[in-house]
């Protein structure tokens, strides 16, 4: 599966990535299998929509990952 990364999370783990899952795989395992271990305030896009850590992959998913984004006025 792809999976794209955003924000700072760029700089900290990269921004693209191709990751093999076993079948029954679950969003947040996605997340483990990249080190990320941040769960509150993220933004998850599974194949263009809003996705939960609960969430099923399959083999030709793609996620979008953003920590949280402030700032401005």
């Amino acid at each position: 599966m792809f999976i794209e990364l955003g924000g700072t999370f760029i700089y900290q783990f990269g921004r693209e990535h191709i990751v093999d899952m076993p079948p029954g795989s679950k969003v947040e395992d996605a997340l483990n299998a990249l080190g990320i271990k941040e769960r509150i305030y993220i933004i998850i896009v599974k194949n263009g929509s809003i996705a939960k850590l609960s969430d099923e992959l399959h083999e030709n998913d793609k996620l979008v990952i953003f920590p949280p984004i402030g700032g401005g006025n």
